[in-house]
C-alpha cells in the first residue's frame, strides 16, 4: 500500500476548525458564513444519508447530498473521507451538477491524519494449494472477474511468463513451432506475445495467439496485421511506423499457465480461478491479494456548454484499476507513447486521414490512447493535488477535451501499467477534427510538482508526462525518475508529415506552452531512442506580419519554452533533448544536461530552433535525418566535462529544478540514494569539493567518504550535495545519512579505487569511458581501453579484504560484442597477484569466475586478452560491470 504521507497545511487547516464546522450539513447551512464550511463525513462501510460525524455516509450518498446543496454555496462544501478502503462496484462519476457555485468549490479530501484509498479492486480470498509439487496454490473467483494484474501486500506480481520453450519461426498470420509444445497448453488463446523493441525501439507490442494447431500458431487479428503490416502513407515517406520484422520472435510469453514460476499469478477464465505460487513457506490467505477489476476510477465527464468545475480532489489514493483492452483481438500495437493501432487497416488505415486512399481516420495520428483512471473531459477548474496514483493498469490521470484552468499538483505517481498522467487527445489538433468550436481547446492548465517514478511496468513505451494539444500550459517542477521510456513528450506521431520541405501538411493549436524547471534522471531503463524531454511536430504556430512575411519573435514567443530543466542518467540512448519529426518554434534555454547518449538534437524537424544559454555534456546538434532543418540557432551554449564536478553546475538551476520545497518530502519520505560522485577517485591530497548525485537528500543530511565525514556539506536538492571531502580521504564511495536511512553508493562496494592500464579518448568519442563505470550497477555505462594492443587490465581494490565466492565480468552493452578471452586475478594485502581463472573461446555477454572455496582479496584485476565484435578481434576492451558474490552467492553492493 502507499507509504503514509506528513501532513500537510490543509491538514493542520481542518483540524483546527471550530465546533461550529462539525455541525451536520444542516446546522451548518443554517449557521453564517463564518461558522465555517459545510462538511460532509464519509467512511468505507458508510450507510444512511446522515453523512455526519457520528453517522458517516458511503461516497455515493455524499455525491448525492453534494447535488442537494451546491446551487448556493456561500464557501467550500467539504466531503471528508474517513481512513480506509473504498471499493467501487462502479466509477464515481462527476457532472457539472457535482461543481461548486459562486465561486466556491467541492472539496474531496481525507479527514484529518486519515488515508483513504479509492480501489476498483477484489480481494481474493479461499486458497487451497492445488499442487504440492510445484506450490500451485489456486483460489476460485467470480466469472465476471477478468483483470491483467495481481497485487499481494501491495506489491505487483508478474503474470506467468517466461522465454518462448522451443523455438519459433514466423510464417504468414503467425509462427510454427520447433515442436507441438504449445498445443498441449491449457488455454492458447490467451497467451500473450511481447516484442520489445519490435516496432521501434521506443514500443514494446504485445499480440495474443488465437489458435494453435499441432505446430502452427496463428495470432489474433487485427493486432497482428497492425504490428506487421502497418499503413504506409506517400506523404509520410521515409519516417512510416516501423513493422515487426520479419524474423522477429517474441522476447517473452505471458499469461501461460505452463510458465508459472515462484512469485507469478496466473487467471484462468474458463475455470473462473487464480493460480499463484507464493514464496516457500507462505500462505497466501494470510496476505492481501488484490485483483483489479474497474478500469476507471472517477470520470469527470462535463459539456462544452455545462462544464465540470470548481471540484478539488485532495489527498486522496487511487489504486487498483485495470485495462482490458490488450486482452483482445487489438492487442497493443504500439506506435509511440503507448499510442496504438486498433481496428482492421482495411479499407480504411486508422489516423491516416486524407493521405491515404480510402481515407483513414482524421486528423493523422488519430490513433487510441490509453485510458486513465481518473479521467476528466471538459473540467474548468479542478484541482488534483497531494494524492497518489498507484497500482494502476493503464495510465493514472488524464485531462482533455476543453479543459481550462486546471491543477495537478503535489501528486505521486508509481507502479503504473503505462503513462502517468497526459493533457490532450490524439484525435483533436483544432476544434474542428471533434466537431466543436474554440471552448475546446485544452488552455491554462498546470502541471506542478509531482513526483513521478516507476511507471510504464507493463508498457514501457509510457512518458511520465504526455501532452498532445494544448495552449497555456505550464508544466512545472515535477521530478520524474526511474522510467522505463521518455520524461515528458509533447506531441506523438502526428509529427511524421512535416518536414522543412513540406512544413504544414498538418497543424494544431499548440501555443504559449511551457515546460521549465523539471528534474528528470534514470530514464530510458528499458527502451530507447528518446528523450528526457521529447517534442515532435509544431510546438507552435508561423506567424506572419501584415506583408505576409514570417514575424519570427512573435513566433518563437508564442511556441514552446524549455527552460531551466536539469536531465541526467540515459539508461539507453536517444537525443536528450529531443526535437523530433515536424517539430518547430521551440526554444531550449538555461537547461542542464550530463551523463546522456547525446545532449541535444532530432531528425527532420521543419526547424526554427533556438538553442541557447544551455549546458551540456554530450554533443549538442545532432540532427542525423534528411531533410536538413531550417533556422537552426544555437548560441552561448556552455560546454560540461564529461563527469561535472560542483563548480562546472549553475547552483540556481540546480537547486530550482524539480519539486518544489512544499512537496519534496515526496522525493525523500523512502530514504537517500548515491548514483554518482564527481570526482570519484582514491585518497585527495588537499580539501575537495565533491557533487553527490542521487536522491533522497534532505536538510541536515549527513556525507562521509569512507570512515571520513565532510568536512562541510551543502544540500542543492533533493539529488545534489557539494560535500568537501578533507585531505585523505578517498572519493571512491560516498555515505548520505538522512532522518529517513542510510545509503553507500554509487556501488556500495567498499571501495578504495578502481583503476585501469589505459582509457579511450573520451573526448573524441564524447561518450564516458571512466574505470568506474564497472561498478556503477548499469551496463550502459562502460570501460574502454585504448585501442592499442592487447592484453588490457582494471584493478578493482577495496578497502579492506572481501571475502568472494564468485566473479561475473559482463561486457558492455552492445549486440556481437564478446570478452572471447579473460584471466582473473586476486591479491590481498602486500601479497601479489594470484591468477584465479582463466576462459578462452567466450561467445556470451557474461563471464562468471566460481571458486570452489571462498576467496579473501582486496585487489581484484581483469584481464581481457581478446575482445571480438561480430567474431573480429578489437584492440579495445569494453566491460559493462564486474560483479561481485560472497559464499552463499549473495550480489555484494547496490
Amino acid at each position: 500500500m502507499p507509504r503514509p504521507r506528513p501532513r500537510r497545511p490543509w491538514a493542520a487547516l481542518i483540524a483546527g476548525l471550530t465546533l461550529a464546522a462539525l455541525l451536520t450539513p444542516v446546522q451548518a447551512l443554517a449557521s453564517s458564513p463564518a461558522a465555517g464550511p459545510v462538511i460532509l463525513h464519509t467512511a468505507p462501510d458508510g450507510r444512511g444519508s446522515d453523512c455526519t460525524t457520528r453517522k458517516p455516509c458511503s461516497v455515493q450518498t455524499a455525491q448525492k447530498r453534494v447535488r442537494a446543496l451546491n446551487d448556493n454555496m456561500a464557501g467550500d462544501l467539504l466531503v471528508q473521507l474517513a481512513g480506509g478502503t473504498y471499493r467501487l462496484d462502479s466509477p464515481l462519476e462527476f457532472t457539472s451538477a457535482d461543481s461548486g457555485s459562486g465561486g466556491h468549490r467541492v472539496v474531496w479530501q481525507p479527514e484529518p491524519g486519515a488515508h483513504p484509498v479509492i480501489s476498483g479492486g477484489r480481494r481474493i480470498t479461499g486458497w487451497q494449494r492445488t499442487d504440492t509439487a510445484q506450490n500451485i496454490w489456486t483460489a476460485r473467483v467470480p466469472a465476471s472477474l477478468l483483470t491483467r494484474q495481481l497485487y499481494v501486500d501491495g506489491k505487483r506480481i508478474p503474470v506467468a511468463q517466461g522465454p518462448a520453450p522451443v523455438a519459433l519461426t514466423r510464417t504468414a498470420g503467425g509462427y510454427t513451432a520447433a515442436t507441438d509444445v504449445y498445443t498441449h497448453w491449457r488455454n492458447p488463446s490467451g497467451v500473450e506475445f511481447v516484442f520489445t523493441g519490435g516496432n521501434g525501439a521506443w514500443t514494446e507490442s504485445r499480440c495474443r495467439v488465437a489458435s494453435i494447431q499441432s505446430i502452427r500458431l496463428t495470432m489474433r487479428q487485427p493486432c497482428w496485421d497492425n504490428i506487421t503490416n502497418r499503413p504506409k502513407p506517400a506523404a509520410q515517406s521515409p519516417y512510416y511506423f516501423p513493422d515487426l520484422a520479419q524474423d522477429a520472435v517474441p522476447t517473452r510469453i505471458e499469461n501461460a499457465y505452463e510458465l508459472l514460476h515462484t512469485g507469478q499469478w496466473y487467471l484462468d477464465s474458463k475455470r473462473h480461478t487464480i493460480s499463484y505460487i507464493p514464496p516457500a513457506g507462505a500462505d497466501p490467505d494470510q496476505s492481501d491479494i488484490e485483483a483489479p477489476v474497474l478500469q476507471t476510477l472517477v470520470s469527470g465527464q462535463g459539456t462544452l456548454s455545462q462544464p465540470v468545475h470548481d471540484i478539488v480532489l485532495r489527498g486522496l489514493t487511487f489504486s487498483y484499476a485495470t485495462w482490458l483492452d490488450p486482452s483482445g483481438n487489438d492487442g497493443f500495437a504500439e506506435i509511440q507513447a503507448n499510442v496504438r493501432i486498433t481496428g482492421p487497416q482495411s479499407p480504411q488505415p486508422q489516423g491516416t486521414c486524407t493521405f491515404t486512399q480510402p481515407a483513414g481516420t482524421c486528423p493523422f495520428g488519430a490513433n487510441a490512447q490509453e485510458p486513465a483512471a481518473v479521467t476528466w473531459r471538459a473540467a474548468h477548474d479542478v484541482t488534483v493535488e497531494d494524492g497518489t496514483f498507484t497500482h494502476l493498469g493503464a495510465s493514472g490521470l488524464a485531462f482533455a477535451y476543453g479543459s481550462r484552468d486546471d491543477l495537478v499538483r503535489g501528486n505521486e505517481f508509481t507502479d503504473i501499467s503505462g503513462i502517468g498522467l497526459t493533457l490532450g487527445s490524439t484525435n483533436d489538433p483544432h476544434p474542428s477534427d471533434v466537431g466543436a468550436d474554440d471552448r475546446e481547446i485544452n488552455t491554462g492548465n498546470r502541471i506542478e510538482s509531482n513526483y513521478i517514478h516507476h511507471i510504464g511496468v507493463e508498457y514501457p513505451g509510457a512518458d511520465g508526462i504526455l501532452l498532445l494539444y494544448s495552449r497555456h500550459t505550464s508544466v512545472a517542477h515535477n521530478e520524474i525518475t526511474d522510467v522505463p521510456w521518455d520524461g515528458i513528450d509533447s506531441g506523438v506521431n502526428a509529427g511524421h508529415l512535416d518536414t522543412a520541405d513540406h512544413p504544414d501538411l498538418t497543424s494544431n493549436i499548440n501555443a504559449d506552452n511551457s515546460i521549465t524547471d523539471n528534474l528528470i534522471h534514470d530514464f530510458h531503463g528499458v527502451l530507447s531512442d528518446g528523450g528526457a524531454i521529447y517534442l515532435e511536430g509544431h510546438q507552435g504556430e508561423t506567424l506572419r506580419r501584415a506583408d505576409g512575411s514570417v514575424d519570427e519573435e512573435a513566433s518563437f514567443a508564442h511556441g514552446t519554452m524549455v527552460t531551466g530543466n536539469v536531465v541526467y542518467n540515459d539508461l539507453h540512448s536517444g537525443l536528450t533533448l529531443y526535437n523530433d519529426i515536424g517539430s518547430q518554434w521551440i526554444t531550449w534555454t538555461r537547461n542542464i544536461e550530463f551523463n546522456n547518449s547525446a545532449g541535444n538534437g532530432g531528425c527532420a524537424p521543419v526547424g526554427h530552433l533556438r538553442f541557447t544559454g544551455n549546458y551540456h555534456a554530450d554533443q549538442i546538434a545532432e540532427y542525423p535525418c534528411s531533410p536538413a532543418a531550417v533556422d537552426l540557432q544555437y548560441a552561448n551554449n556552455t560546454e560540461l566535462p564529461m563527469r561535472p564536478g560542483p563548480a562546472d553546475l549553475p547552483a540556481d538551476i540546480v537547486s530550482n529544478a524539480g519539486l518544489q520545497p512544499a512537496y519534496r518530502y515526496l522525493a525523500t519520505a523512502g530514504g537517500p540514494r548515491v548514483t554518482s560522485l564527481s570526482p570519484r577517485k582514491g585518497p585527495v591530497g588537499e580539501p575537495t569539493d565533491t557533487l553527490v548525485v542521487g536522491s533522497g537528500f534532505t536538510a541536515g543530511s549527513e556525507v562521509s567518504f569512507g570512515d571520513v565525514p565532510a568536512a562541510r556539506t551543502t544540500v542543492l536538492s533533493p539529488s545534489f550535495i557539494v560535500a568537501q571531502a578533507p585531505a585523505g580521504a578517498g572519493l571512491a564511495e560516498a555515505t548520505v545519512t538522512t532522518t529517513a536511512g542510510r545509503y553507500s553508493g554509487p556501488s556500495g562496494l567498499p571501495l578504495a579505487s578502481v583503476t585501469a592500464d589505459s582509457m579511450d579518448d573520451e573526448t573524441f568519442w564524447r561518450t564516458s569511458f571512466d574505470p568506474y563505470n564497472v561498478v556503477d550497477g548499469s551496463l550502459n555505462t562502460f570501460w574502454s581501453s585504448a585501442s592499442t594492443p592487447m592484453p588490457h587490465w582494471i584493478d578493482i581494490r577495496f578497502g579492506h579484504p572481501v571475502t568472494l565466492g564468485k566473479v561475473v565480468v559482463r561486457v558492455r552493452n552492445f549486440d556481437g560484442m564478446a570478452l572471447k578471452d579473460l584471466t582473473l586475478s586476486m591479491s590481498s594485502g602486500a601479497g601479489q597477484l594470484q591468477e584465479r581463472g582463466t576462459v578462452t573461446g567466450n561467445t556470451s555477454a557474461a563471464v562468471p569466475f566460481a571458486f570452489t572455496e571462498p576467496v579473501s582479496a582486496d585487489t581484484v584485476r581483469v584481464t581481457v586478452n581478446t575482445e571480438t565484435y561480430q567474431g573480429q578481434p578489437r584492440a579495445n576492451a569494453d566491460i559493462g560491470q564486474i560483479e561481485f558474490y560472497d559464499a552463499q552467492g549473495r550480489h555484494l553492493g547496490n
